[in-house]
């Protein structure tokens, strides 16, 4: 079996490996691969008594008003899947989830920084390997551990582009990689600049009910950009997000 096995129809197109490498491009992959994902979740799910889903082939104009959200202080951020990638055998899928815009300085000049705390898919924090990247265990809200998941998914964290890996806090190890050298049809031109990003790896293992990439991953962040003043300041004059005020038009006192 495999992530596709039950879908007829929707073929790897339909999964958003669409080319081209710039982040409109890629946004645009969005709903098409969320639809495509609740078909398979819905058919291995679905007793259908030896009834085949024959599943449907749809195209969907681009969703020009997507937009990646920008965090200040510490939150939990749904992840957006920009990009898909499956493997030959269709047992191993590779998601790019963006998270939020990398934000500027301070006021004193020093650069603000965001951290990963934490992973969940489908509401379970993952707990990871040695190396920082493989998930050993998952955690429920009560605490409860289980090992049912180990050394099938992978998450691989990014601040600020394609070769800016970084690690969880938690985590002594973590990420060292660059993005276009983990990401299958990805190359030195997805430079993802200006985003925090993860790339999430997964095996299919029906057993083990790992049957699809799941309909919410989110992820704990922080921004070391707290203080109002700060935040008003940045928002004011970035150029990306906000409103693009010259400098010299600022007075901070």
């Amino acid at each position: 079996m495999s992530f596709l096995d039950s879908i007829v129809g929707i073929g790897r197109s339909a999964l958003g490996f669409l080319g081209g490498s710039g982040i409109g491009n890629t946004l645009a992959r969005t709903a098409l691969l969320g639809y495509a994902l609740n078909r398979v979740n819905k058919s291995m799910n679905k007793d259908n008594k030896g009834i085949q889903d024959k599943g449907t082939t749809v195209t969907l104009q681009a969703d020009t008003q997507h937009k990646v959200p920008v965090l200040y202080g510490s939150a939990f951020v749904p992840g957006k899947i920009i990009d898909a990638q499956l493997s030959s055998d269709n047992k191993t899928m590779w998601v790019a989830v963006v998270l939020c815009e990398k934000t500027g300085n301070l006021i004193d000049g020093t650069a603000s920084a965001i951290s990963f705390n934490e992973v969940h898919i489908d509401g379970f924090r993952l707990g990871f390997q040695s190396d920082g990247v493989t998930v050993e265990n998952i955690y429920d809200s009560d605490g409860n551990s289980s090992n049912v998941w180990s050394g099938l998914i992978k998450v691989y964290p990014f601040n600020d582009g394609s070769n800016n890996a970084t690690s969880f806090t938690s985590e002594t190890s973590g990420n060292s990689t660059s993005a276009s050298s983990l990401m299958p049809g990805w190359t030195s031109s997805h430079t993802m600049n200006g985003l925090v990003f993860a790339l999430v790896r997964l095996e299919y293992n029906k057993t083990q009910k790992l049957t699809t990439v799941g309909s919410n991953i989110t992820f704990k962040l922080t921004n070391t950009m707290t203080k109002p003043g700060d935040v008003l300041n940045d928002y004011m004059q970035n150029t990306t997000y906000g409103a693009g005020i010259a400098s010299n038009e600022v007075d901070i006192v």
